[in-house]
């Protein structure tokens, strides 16, 4: 409970094993970290961690993402069922954190916390430009309010219109 490393026979599916691990069988946090990043990117490749049946330089995913990355192949690795016109960002990012976990010293990978953080933040991102396209444009509003909007530049105010906070409120006669 107390240790930050153990020392244990290696065992585990080749393909998620950090290397610090299988090289000197010291497990610690971030051995689990290196499998996440693994995950991740079977994830977004829609591939196997392990594959004999690809060409060599492609065999190790974790090799191949950071290849394909590196020479601005990625478009290459990701699955065209995962990427898409709206998502690219979000993908890099993903591809991104994945490769951070995967790096070959474990001093080097950031802690899970912090992953789940980057990820999550990510998420959020997401939901937020997604919410925001939803809206309609100023125009339209002001078309289904009845109210003028105006910009925050402008100077003037209008009836029904609060300045201060940029908000369109309804006159009182409009209602009922």
């Amino acid at each position: 409970m107390d240790k930050e490393e153990l020392a244990t026979m290696v065992q585990g599916t080749l393909g998620y094993l950090d290397p610090e691990y299988y090289n000197t069988g010291l497990l610690n946090e971030k051995s689990d970290v290196y499998s996440f990043g693994v995950v991740l990117m079977e994830l977004l490749s829609g591939r196997k961690a392990l594959s004999f049946e690809q060409p060599q330089q492609s065999k190790h995913l974790v090799s191949y993402f950071a290849a394909a990355t590196k020479e601005n192949r990625l478009h290459e690795v990701i699955d065209g069922q995962v990427m898409n016109e709206y998502n690219q960002r979000e993908i890099q990012e993903a591809t991104k954190i994945a490769l951070e976990c995967t790096r070959l010293m474990g001093e080097e990978r950031p802690r899970m916390k912090e992953v789940a953080a980057e990820l999550e933040a990510l998420r959020a991102s997401k939901n937020k430009h997604q919410w925001s396209d939803e809206y309609p444009e100023p125009k339209e509003i002001e078309h289904l309010l009845g109210v003028e909007i105006l910009s925050a530049q402008d100077e003037t105010s209008s009836t029904g219109y609060e300045s201060i906070k940029n908000v369109a409120i309804l006159d009182i006669e409009a209602g009922r």
